[in-house]
C-alpha cells in the first residue's frame, strides 16, 4: 500500500525511533526512487573552468552503480603542458565502513591512460602544448573537438534513463546553430526546442531517434558518433542555406 508518515514535533512529546529514521531516510529514498533507472554518469553540474594551466571542476552530482556521489566545493587540478593526450577522470574507491556510517568516494585526477570503465568515469580530455593556455569556451559547434589546448568533453557520459547520454551543452549549442540557419523543418524545430528547454539531461533514446530519422538509418551511437552525426546535420543545413541564398541572389541579378 501507499503511505506518507511524518513525525509531529510537539512539546512533551517523545518521538519514536521509527519516526526519526523516517525523517532521516526520506531524502535518500526520494532520490533513489527518482533516479533508480538512470545510467552511470554526471547527473548535475560538474562543469569545467580553465585558468592558465589549471582546471577547476565545479560542484555537482555523479551517479555510479546506482550510488549518488556529491561534490559541494570546486576541485582544482594542475595540468602539465606536454602536448600529449591527458584524461581528467574520477576513480571510485571501495566502500568504506566507519563507526555509524558507510562512505563512498570518488577521487578526481589527471593522467595519460584511457579511463577504465569498471573503476573510472571520464570528465574530459585535452592536449596542452607548452606555453599555451587551456580553454573551456568554444567558438562554435565544430570547435568542440579542436585537438590542442581545448578541453574535449564529447566523450563524457551523462546520467540518463537506461543509457548514458551526451553533454547537454553540446545539444544546446547544436540547437542554437541549427535554428540559426532558419530551418523550418518540423522535426528539427521540435528537437531543438526540447534541447534548449529541458533542465535535465536529454534521454539517449530521444537523441538516437532524431538522428536515425534525419539520417535515414537504424543504429546505436556512441557519444563521439553522436557528435559527428549532429555535426553532419548542421553542415548540411548550413550548406542548404548558402545554396538558397546564392540561388536567390542569382535570380535577382537576372531580373
Amino acid at each position: 500500500m501507499f503511505q506518507n508518515i511524518y513525525p509531529i514535533f510537539e512539546r512533551k512529546h517523545v518521538l519514536k525511533k521509527e519516526m526519526l529514521e523516517n525523517l532521516r531516510d526520506y531524502p535518500r529514498t526520494l532520490f533513489q526512487l527518482q533516479y533508480q533507472d538512470y545510467s552511470d554518469g554526471i547527473l548535475y553540474g560538474c562543469s569545467l573552468e580553465a585558468a592558465g594551466t589549471e582546471l577547476a571542476v565545479k560542484p555537482g552530482i555523479l551517479l555510479y552503480h546506482q550510488t549518488p556521489y556529491f561534490m559541494e566545493t570546486p576541485c582544482v587540478v594542475s595540468c602539465e603542458a606536454q602536448g600529449r593526450l591527458s584524461y581528467l577522470k574520477v576513480c571510485f574507491s571501495d566502500r568504506e565502513a566507519g563507526t555509524g556510517h558507510v562512505k563512498y568516494c570518488g577521487h578526481i585526477y589527471l593522467d595519460e591512460k584511457e579511463p577504465d570503465p569498471e573503476l573510472e568515469l571520464e570528465f574530459g580530455r585535452f592536449k596542452l602544448q607548452p606555453g599555451a593556455r587551456l580553454r573551456t569556451e568554444y567558438v562554435d559547434f565544430a570547435d568542440y573537438v579542436t585537438e590542442f589546448d581545448t578541453v574535449d568533453r564529447i566523450h563524457v557520459p551523462y546520467a540518463a534513463p537506461a543509457h548514458p547520454t551526451v553533454w547537454p551543452q553540446l545539444l544546446k549549442r547544436f540547437a542554437a546553430e541549427l535554428l540559426g540557419t532558419g530551418t523550418q523543418n518540423a522535426l528539427d524545430c521540435a528537437f531543438c526546442m526540447s534541447c534548449m528547454q529541458t533542465k535535465d539531461n536529454m534521454p539517449y533514446d530521444a537523441v538516437k531517434t532524431y538522428l536515425n530519422v534525419k539520417l535515414k538509418e537504424e543504429r546505436d551511437y556512441t557519444s563521439e558518433q553522436t557528435y559527428h552525426a549532429l555535426k553532419r546535420i548542421l553542415e548540411e543545413a548550413k550548406g542548404s542555406r548558402k545554396n538558397y541564398t546564392a540561388e536567390k541572389g542569382s535570380k535577382l541579378l537576372m531580373i
